[in-house]
């Protein structure tokens, strides 16, 4: 009885596993010709979020969708994912990390059903959430390299505009001159649009759309402006290069003398204590071999 029950059991999971192998294979492959390349993270669970991409894109809506894309172009991931599927890596590490946390839960002998229950909603929580704190690390990171390499960029621009060249020919001598990072990257998308026939000033607004940051906005609303009312670009851009320049100064300045606060946390919790350890244990033995004790 007992061989019989385990061979129905086998029997059982690999008739499971062959039917979600057979699901899986007719799934259809997304071309990922044109994007950018996977992290090796989301790689490694690609098939499971292709999965539940082909499952739940056809029932979201543009009201989801279109949060998602921002949030997604803010991050400069908008190339390595799309909406649908965001929407798929939330369900797919949702159930992994939830089955994750169950399995762990099994293998200390945790039982009651409240105990499962917890460990299913916090999984569920961590999985449901990752995606939003993986965007948010992202566009964190994106931000400090753009606030790093805007005055760098705004200083090839000037001279290249004094020099007398346009405007869009001098974006184009910042990108190929300038450092290589995510503002070269949005220069590069700003020039393909004027190269497609978009109008300049159109072109300038959906920068400043995809960034969704103060300094590429008053940047471009520059140089809209200036283009409208024909003011001398030269010295509006060296006033803006200055600016930025500053404000980067400002908050590395910021940075340094936050950095004395933040390490007080860790030195009370670790450095300390280890430090009164020691020395409790020179006075014990010194007490101790003066009789005291």
């Amino acid at each position: 009885m007992l061989i019989l029950l385990i061979l129905c059991a086998a029997g059982a999971a690999s008739l499971a596993f062959w039917g979600i192998y057979g699901f899986m294979r007719e799934v259809p492959q997304q071309d990922r010709n044109y994007q950018d390349p996977l992290p090796f993270g989301i790689r490694l669970i690609w098939p499971l979020v292709n999965l539940a991409t082909v499952m739940l894109g056809p029932h979201l809506t543009p009201r989801q969708l279109e949060p998602a894309h921002r949030r997604l172009q803010a991050a400069g991931q908008d190339f390595v994912l799309s909406p649908e599927q965001l929407f798929g890596l939330r369900a797919a590490a949702t159930g992994l990390v939830t089955v994750f946390v169950v399995l762990v839960m099994a293998m200390l002998h945790r039982t009651g059903f409240t105990a499962y229950l917890t460990g299913i909603v916090f999984g569920a929580a961590a999985g449901y959430f990752y995606p939003d704190l993986w965007l948010s690390e992202r566009r964190k990171k994106r931000e400090r390299q753009v606030v790093k390499d805007l005055p760098t960029f705004l200083d090839f621009i000037v001279m290249t505009v004094e020099a007398g060249m346009n405007i869009t020919g001098a974006i184009e001598q910042a990108t190929h001159k300038g450092p290589q990072g995510p503002l070269s990257q949005e220069f590069t998308r700003l020039l393909r649009d004027l190269r497609s026939g978009l109008p300049r000033a159109e072109a300038l607004r959906r920068m400043a759309d995809r960034m969704d940051m103060t300094q590429i906005s008053s940047f471009t609303g520059t140089l809209i402006q200036a283009d409208r009312v024909g003011a001398s670009l030269g010295v509006t851009l060296r006033a803006q290069a200055a600016q930025r320049r500053e404000e980067r100064f400002l908050r590395a300045e910021k940075l340094a003398l936050e950095a004395p606060v933040k390490m007080m946390a860790p030195l009370i919790m670790f450095f300390f204590p280890l430090v009164f350890i020691v020395l409790g244990f020179f006075i014990y033995l010194r007490v101790k071999q003066e009789g005291i004790l």
